[in-house]
């Protein structure tokens, strides 16, 4: 009832600030969806601007704007009757432009867009900031044809490792495709496909990340102090939206790499009902196993697929319903080595998986009232079994699973002319079974227990209410566009009721230079933690409880934008300040024992990060790409890590520059590259050895070099002393990737052939320094190395 109460204020708080002339006034709204020509799939974040007609000239400076939401819905508002014209542009689709006469009724005005070369067109910074100036802050929208040029591994293009190459952005290693974005964690982000929540983002042990890009249209990537919308994590948000299907004729795409073979159908299933299906499947698995099928050593199993699905309906001009759903797993094991006095070497095995489903309304209430409803099943487990052959040797083992249950749904609603407000709730049923063991219980009686319900479930209800309105020339001040909201988060366990607050602004202080600030409030109920001891993933998620408090955080941004060289490229800078809280690790002496409560092997801490990013991105042209770098800090304090000195992670860098593009080489050659440079890791090295007799601790000890004089028979262990936590930085990173495709046709179809260089200058980064004996017993240092130069291939082909 609380919530409810503060909700409503919010909504009615509003209104009342809204000029009272504009709510009343004898005016009209233009209306409709903007859609592609050939496919009829919804255009996301377009603009859509009104020009004023005179003595029938348009003017020159747009009169009003607005941007398409996710359905390809505008709507602008509070417009007097007269002549005008609607323009509609945006990257990689031909400009329209249809002029109207403005009576006394609203206007319904659909639009079909037709794509076009961006080599050849021209950008409208005027119009991206009457349509919408707050949604640029801390946030950048990559297109599908982007990520594609770029150059990937093994052909399999990924849209996380494209990521990864912003400002701003950071990866934990080069095996990882995980986001540590601004100081946060990857699990701090918000990684949405079509609304729904996937909880690991990952395949190959983070290596690819699970989405495949020939089954998306849309991304977009919030950095921090995201609006009142978005909330349930710390640090950014991730936003996919997969492709509707073309309306046009069933068709497809396909690609062979070497890691792994997609293929993607869509089309018309009726008039009105397109659909959409992706899949995706490594053969790791039968290569390894037809290499060694005549060998008594077997090498690890390892295989993931995925699957993407997605039913559009169109109901009526206003009405639509989407079915949407993801499915993927990977398995990892590897079986001890069997032999004639039995079985020998380590035995894991790693299983983990998504499953999701969307049912979604699309609903167009009135030409200024838009509304969307969804229905949502997510179920994501991991089990991780790390044994021997040996059966009287301890093993590890543990098992996470979340299943949510949630229904959303949201509101935009267009009153007046200079106000675009968003209302919605959302209610998340969470069933979490958590289970960590060191005990000699199999995964499978874990996974039993679990699903016999013998362990005891956790069930907890996560709510939200949000309203939020973008205000532009706000306060009178022509220019001043501010976005102003409230996120009201519930959590049952605990009984917690948290405000968010979030407010983000920006000010034209010219045509083509703005500043822009924001501030925001989050609260994160669900967290991950990690066994660090372990070298196979060993992921944990468990809910906030009475004791297990919700992590929080608050970010400041400040910043300016302009843009240069005819508006063809654009230039931002932004500095943030975040702090968090009750951020959890795993204590260094945690038991992991069945029968010991997760909390007890917890400890609790807080976290700082703030740094400048600096953007400069080419959006249009025959060569279009970006150069960014980032200077910034990110330390932890835990009072149980480190002697309670705060500390960096791992992915801490201090500086880092990412530099892209892509270039078209004639009608049939494309060329891609990307290089980046990072500052060397922070991590944890030996300092010293010293000596010591554990059974008698008053024996003196001794230094390595006097060893040899140990007096009399008493044994003494060597044992290896370390750097502060993370206290030692490895050298610094530097790589460059490139990618030729070569467009062709065969059989009368389109095909093309990429080739992807791998750290094409053979650069030998640092994965780990580690001290090891030679054969004369002597340490010395080895540095360990993950990929030289590796040349890759890829076919791809459409139908």
């Amino acid at each position: 009832m609380r919530t409810t109460l503060v909700f409503l204020n919010v909504v009615t708080l509003l209104c009342v600030i809204m000029p009272h002339s504009a709510l009343f006034a004898q005016t009209a709204t233009v209306s409709g969806i903007v859609s592609e020509a050939t496919s009829g799939e919804s255009v996301i974040g377009i603009n859509v601007v009104l020009m004023r007609e005179i003595n029938g000239v348009p003017e020159a400076k747009p009169f009003r704007g607005a941007r398409t939401n996710k359905f390809g819905f505008y709507s602008i508002a509070n417009v007097p009757a007269g002549s005008y014209t609607l323009v509609v542009r945006g990257v990689g689709y031909k400009a329209i432009s249809r002029p109207f006469v403005m009576g006394e009724g609203n206007v319904r005005e659909n639009i079909a867009l037709a794509l076009t070369d961006v080599r050849t067109q021209e950008i409208s910074v005027e119009a991206d900031r009457i349509a919408s100036p707050t949604r640029n802050i801390s946030s950048v929208a990559l297109s599908m044809d982007f990520i594609n040029k770029m150059p990937s591994f093994g052909g399999e293009k990924d849209i996380f490792r494209v990521l990864q190459l912003l400002p701003g952005v950071k990866t934990a290693s080069e095996l990882s495709s995980g986001l540590y974005v601004r100081g946060g964690s990857p699990d701090q982000n918000l990684n949405l496909l079509d609304g729904v929540i996937i909880y690991n983002p990952s395949h190959l042990g983070g290596f690819l990340s699970t989405f495949n890009g020939d089954a998306i249209r849309d991304v977009r990537l919030i950095k921090g102090a995201f609006p009142a919308e978005y909330g349930g994590r710390l640090s950014s948000v991730i936003d996919l939206t997969m492709k509707e299907g073309t309306k046009e004729k069933i068709s497809g795409t396909g690609n062979v790499s070497l890691i792994a073979s997609r293929l993607t159908v869509e089309g018309p299933i009726t008039e009105d009902v397109t659909f959409m299906v992706s899949g995706r499947r490594t053969y790791f698995d039968l290569l390894v196993g037809l290499a060694t099928i005549n060998s008594t050593e077997k090498p690890p199993q390892y295989y993931f697929y995925d699957l993407n699905g997605k039913i559009n309906w169109k109901l009526s001009d206003n009405d639509r319903i989407y079915l949407s759903g993801y499915f993927g797993r990977d398995v990892l094991q590897n079986s001890p080595t069997a032999g004639s006095t039995g079985t020998s070497g380590t035995a894991f095995g790693l299983d983990w998986g998504n499953a999701s489903g969307n049912l979604r309304w699309m609903h167009v209430v009135s030409p200024s009232l838009f509304t969307n409803f969804s229905v949502i099943y997510t179920d994501y487990n991991f089990s991780t079994g790390i044994g021997s052959g040996d059966s009287s040797t301890t093993n590890f083992n543990s098992f996470s699973q979340i299943r949510d249950f949630m229904l959303r749904g949201d509101a935009q609603w267009f009153p007046a002319q200079d106000h675009t407000v968003k209302i919605g709730a959302e209610a998340t049923f969470h069933n979490f079974r958590t289970l960590v063991s060191s005990d000699n219980s199999s995964i499978q009686d874990l996974i039993r227990r679990a699903t016999l319900g013998t362990t005891g479930d956790v069930t907890s209800l996560e709510g939200a209410l949000y309203a939020q309105d973008e205000w532009q020339n706000a306060l009178g001040a022509t220019g001043l566009s501010v976005n102003a909201g409230l996120r009201m988060a519930y959590f049952q366990k605990g009984n917690r009721l948290l405000p968010e607050p979030r407010l983000s602004a920006s000010y034209a202080l010219t045509d083509d230079i703005s500043l822009k600030g924001a501030f925001a409030v989050a609260n994160q109920f669900l967290h991950l933690v990690v066994r660090n001891d372990l070298t196979l993933p060993s992921d944990t998620w468990f809910p906030s409880t009475e004791t297990v408090q919700p992590s929080n955080s608050t970010q400041y941004v400040l910043g300016m934008e302009t843009s240069l060289f005819d508006k063809e490229v654009l230039f931002s800078v932004e500095g943030y300040y975040k702090t968090m809280k009750n951020l959890y690790e795993f204590r260094d002496d945690a038991k992991f024992s069945l029968f010991a409560p997760l909390e007890s092997d917890l400890t609790r801490g807080t976290g700082e990060a703030y740094g400048v990013e600096v953007f400069l991105h080419k959006r249009v042209g025959a060569f279009t790409g970006w150069l960014g770098y980032t200077l910034s800090w990110t330390t932890r304090q835990f009072d149980d890590l480190n002697n309670g000195k705060p500390f960096y992670p791992r992915y801490d860098s201090r500086h880092d520059i990412s530099a892209t593009f892509t270039y078209k080489l004639g009608e049939s050659w494309e060329f891609g590259a990307s290089w980046v440079y990072n500052t060397g890791q922070a991590y944890t090295m030996p300092s010293g050895r010293y000596y010591w007799n554990p059974i008698n601790p008053y024996q003196p000890q001794v230094s390595q070099t006097s060893q040899q004089n140990v007096v009399g028979n008493v044994s003494l262990r060597s044992y290896q002393q370390y750097t502060e936590r993370n206290g030692f930085r490895l050298p610094p990173f530097h790589k460059l990737d490139l990618n030729f495709t070569h467009y062709f046709s065969w059989f009368g179809l389109p095909f093309n052939f990429s080739i992807n260089v791998y750290n094409a200058y053979n650069r030998r980064n640092p994965f780990a320094w580690v001290l090891e004996r030679n054969s004369s017993a002597v340490p010395q240092l080895v540095q360990y190395t993950l990929f030289p130069i590796i040349p890759t291939f890829g076919l791809g082909f459409k139908f």
